[in-house]
């Protein structure tokens, strides 16, 4: 949706370019109502869905007052009756030209049917088993995602997956589920074809979450610092193919790994900082195969996202921040990581990734990478003064030496961009 903000600038640009003559009238009252079009608020759509959750909820209210008295048949047509008609409510105001409304009839229905999976189940005695019921939550919420084109179906489809593989592997200690992907990659395909970026977010979010499971069940037995190298892995892999989808106009769903990978990279190249400076944290973890296989991956996503980018001058930095960030977790393997050689290598590896980061959000015009940048700087530099890299005068001469190489870069990058900024008949 297109914010208000967004809109004044745009009609303050719209009137000064056709001031300059460089767009006509006609061209800029297009563009406004085009823009008017586009999303907006829908005022009466909201007020249906808040008017329908409310006469859901009486109705809910009802049923549980009187649940203990209503024969089991009952209970089990009225879950149905009210499945049906939410979904024929849906289907009814899809066919007038209502899509808000439609797809909020639609996951009202997908809700109720989750309700009363839980319910049929205390109703019979049936087997606690809640991985199951969401699975079941999951296919039915599918199901109606595909035929209702219902974003909020697929909105609870994810999250019914996560609930479900989440579940089976609490169960299972740790095991790897594959089975995920049966009702994922059907999910995947649906949010592709659809508009709505929480869907997409979402979409990202379910694979984050599978792949945080891969390692095993890390939450119940010893935290392994190998993992933190996983997650760079992925994040870097986030961020790389979030990149590649800004550059080349990919798929919109593929621009919502770049935000969460950023988040990734942020968290555990100040958390690896951290424990480099703390005598008792600066040692290695275990390196399995996983973290061999998520660096192959990451590594070669970032080459390709460099190779074939449009725009080098966005692309180059952010595959060097992201180089960088993967380079920390060599040094805890290394015998560096105990010296003060180490200290002031992870640390000059994660100011220079925030440096890149900055350098490819400014140059690209992408604000969330010159953010991140800026923070991933910013919280480096407070945790270098909370814990000091060696004594405080080592300390003082690395601040020094960094900030005299900034500013010898900022000197040559302002030469650059002067030259680059001539006309071409004034450079020749």
């Amino acid at each position: 949706m297109l914010t208000g903000s967004y809109r004044k600038r745009l009609d303050a640009d719209l009137t000064r370019w056709v001031g300059e003559g460089l767009l006509n009238a006609d061209s800029a009252s297009a563009i406004r109502r085009s823009v008017a079009s586009e999303g907006g608020f829908r005022l009466p759509a909201l007020l249906g869905l808040f008017g329908g959750l409310l006469i859901a909820s009486s109705v809910a209210a009802f049923v549980a007052a009187n649940w203990e008295a209503i024969p089991r048949l009952v209970k089990l047509a009225l879950i149905l009756l009210s499945v049906v008609t939410a979904l024929g409510v849906a289907g009814r105001l899809e066919s007038k030209g209502s899509p808000s409304g439609a797809d909020a009839a639609a996951t009202c229905g997908v809700l109720i049917v989750a309700a009363g999976i839980a319910l049929i189940g205390q109703m019979y005695h049936l087997p606690a088993d809640w991985p199951a019921g969401a699975l079941l939550v999951a296919l039915g919420a599918l199901s109606v995602a595909l035929l209702l084109r219902s974003n909020g179906a697929l909105v609870v489809t994810f999250v019914a997956l996560c609930a479900w593989s989440g579940g089976r592997w609490q169960e299972s200690q740790g095991a790897l589920h594959v089975a995920f992907f049966l009702l994922y990659l059907p999910a995947l395909w649906l949010a592709l074809s659809r508009s709505n970026r929480l869907v997409h977010h979402l979409a990202v979010l379910a694979l984050g979450l599978w792949l945080a499971l891969v390692p095993g069940d890390w939450i119940s037995g010893r935290f392994d610092y190998g993992l933190l190298a996983y997650a760079l892995a992925v994040s870097a892999t986030y961020v790389a193919l979030g990149g590649w989808a800004l550059d080349r106009g990919g798929p919109a769903l593929l621009t919502c790994c770049l935000p969460w990978g950023l988040v990734g990279l942020l968290l555990v190249l100040d958390v690896e900082l951290i424990r480099i400076l703390d005598a008792r944290e600066s040692r290695a973890g275990t390196a399995i195969w996983l973290n061999y296989a998520a660096y192959t991956i990451a590594l070669l996503v970032i080459a390709g996202f460099a190779a074939l980018s449009r725009e080098k001058r966005f692309a180059w930095p952010l595959a060097v921040a992201l180089i960088f960030g993967l380079l920390v977790p060599p040094v805890f393997w290394s015998g560096a990581v105990v010296g003060l050689s180490g200290k002031v290598i992870v640390a000059s590896l994660v100011l220079s990734a925030a440096i890149a980061l900055v350098v490819a959000g400014v140059t690209g015009g992408v604000r969330r990478l010159t953010l991140a940048g800026s923070g991933m700087f910013g919280l480096a530099i407070l945790i270098l003064l909370w814990q000091t890299i060696g004594t405080l005068l080592d300390q003082s001469l690395f601040f020094l030496v960094a900030g005299v190489v900034l500013l010898g870069l900022a000197g040559g990058a302002r030469r650059l961009f002067a030259r680059l900024s001539r006309p071409a008949a004034e450079v020749a």
